[in-house]
């Protein structure tokens, strides 16, 4: 499955593939938001709407400071 592969609403929203035994996915049902990181012990477990906007948000505070790190060794 592709990374970030997108799926119609309700239901899976993502699936992630993180290597070729893991992925993260995410669902979403009304206000019920559940992760599930699949690999050889999955783990699921659900977010409000307030959590999974903290989550992705740090997320995506991390990614930027990656891409500049990264920037800046490559220079």
């Amino acid at each position: 499955m592709a990374d970030e592969e997108q799926y119609d609403f309700p239901g899976r929203i993502a699936e992630i593939e993180l290597n070729e035994s893991a992925a993260v996915c995410v669902e979403q049902i009304d206000d019920e938001i559940t992760v599930v990181i699949a690999s050889v012990v999955g783990v699921h477990f659900e977010l409000t709407a307030d959590q999974a906007l903290k989550l992705s948000r740090a997320l995506a505070l991390a990614a930027e400071n990656a891409e500049k790190f990264r920037a800046s060794v490559e220079t």
